[in-house]
């Protein structure tokens, strides 16, 4: 498991370090205002995403060792393309994106969803490295894309933001075709009876587990709409690229919970799987605290030489989020041993209250506070949130307080572990 972990978590931190390229190229280049239309953009498809996953998401890994994959991909299939012609209805209603960028954010969310569904299935097999590799090829296309459009061609705008994200998830959805193309070529029309039991696990399950996922999702990035309503634009420019770098923490309890969550759903013994994730939260937080320091410490001057002048922002936005950022690693690595053993109705009763506490803390103080106040907004909802997960958890597993409080020689075998690592791979 270590060696699936380290391995994962150095292509994700490689990937974080290239979707930190591609933040500075879209602030340089493009401004505040243009780098907060981007994140209204991308979040937007995030959004149709978890819709879509509610057929063919995370479930998937769940669901893979239970059924034959081409069972689960033609109902996945045709499920994203539903949901995103509902989200272009409502799109065209609510006004959320420019009018201009409906159909591309709709036709985008397709395609990410198609390589979704390939990449869990590919987990659900605990084929790690290949999902890990989409992420990698994925990140690096845009930036090749991105440095090409705006150095070469010197076409600096969203729409050639827009295009980069056509080339790179295009390429990457073909490649995870080609990874589970066993799969795909069994897919056939079965007859409906064996569809039946895997329609209701999935759509049991996917729905229990995605309504998690949107309410945790809504927790999470209201505040960039509510942000756009009350102060613009360049607001949530600033925003996003400071909750983007304080979030980058996460690649560590991200890289566990992606390994953790095959192992748990593989697995029958739950006493095991709750020890391994106490062990893993843990070394999580210290890894964490490590990655926090070079955040707190960069001067505003950093920060506006990195993104530009206009962002000057960003630090106070990411003092205010990084006690909850760091508490939260807690919501993740519970999160997915409760979606490992199979209970996604506890993700989804957390996230949810996780979400109303969220919208009453974000209509507060945003329009008081603005960027900083959407910041300790996001931070207390990460805390109250990680609160009920570590409560729901210690119904679980009673001895969890021994075990779960780092100390000075859990640092000094992680930095050990980190070391010996390092040198085997040199």
């Amino acid at each position: 498991m270590l060696k699936k972990i380290l391995g994962t978590f150095g292509i994700r931190a490689f990937s974080a370090i290239l979707n930190l390229l591609i933040a500075v190229l879209l602030s340089q280049y493009l401004g505040a205002a243009g780098k907060g239309t981007q994140t209204i953009i991308i979040t937007t498809i995030t959004f149709i995403l978890i819709f879509s996953n509610l057929v063919g998401g995370a479930t998937l890994v769940y669901l893979t060792p239970r059924f034959a994959a081409p069972l689960l991909l033609m109902p996945s299939y045709l499920w994203t393309i539903l949901m995103s012609l509902v989200a272009y209805s409502a799109l065209k209603l609510f006004h959320l994106v420019e009018a201009a960028y409906i159909l591309h954010v709709c036709l985008l969310a397709v395609v990410n969803s198609i390589l979704s569904i390939h990449s869990n299935i590919l987990i659900g097999k605990q084929r790690i490295r290949e999902s890990n590799m989409l992420v990698l090829f994925q990140t690096v296309i845009l930036v090749l894309s991105l440095l090409a459009a705006f150095m070469i061609l010197k076409q600096a705008s969203v729409d050639s933001y827009i295009y980069s994200l056509y080339v790179s998830i295009g390429i990457c959805m073909i490649i995870s075709a080609l990874y589970i193309g066993k799969s795909i070529v069994k897919i056939r029309l079965f007859p409906l009876v064996q569809f039946v039991p895997v329609l209701i696990q999935m759509f049991k399950y996917g729905f229990q587990n995605q309504v998690a996922h949107i309410t945790q999702m809504l927790s999470f990035r209201l505040s960039y709409y509510v942000l756009d309503e009350y102060k613009g634009a360049a607001a949530v420019g600033v925003y996003g690229n400071g909750i983007s770098l304080a979030e980058s923490i996460w690649l560590v309890a991200k890289s566990m919970s992606l390994v953790q969550y095959s192992w748990v759903s593989n697995s029958s013994d739950r006493q095991a799987s709750a020890q391994i994730t106490v062990r893993l939260v843990k070394g999580g937080v210290i890894l964490s605290l490590l990655m926090m320091v070079p955040l707190l410490i960069l001067p505003v001057s950093g920060y506006t030489f990195i993104f530009g002048p206009g962002f000057a922002g960003v630090k106070p936005v990411i003092w205010s989020l990084l006690p909850g950022v760091l508490i939260y690693n807690l919501s993740i690595l519970f999160g997915h041993y409760f979606s490992g053993t199979g209970r996604y109705y506890i993700n989804t009763t957390i996230s949810s209250a996780g979400l109303a506490v969220s919208a009453i803390l974000y209509f507060t103080f945003i329009p008081m506070y603005s960027i900083t106040g959407a910041g300790i907004a996001t931070s207390l909802s990460y805390i109250f949130t990680s609160a009920l997960f570590l409560w729901y958890f210690a119904r679980d597993y009673k001895g969890w307080y021994k075990e779960i409080i780092p100390g000075k020689n859990d640092f000094i075998m992680v930095i050990k572990e980190l070391r010996k690592s390092l040198s085997f791979r040199s």
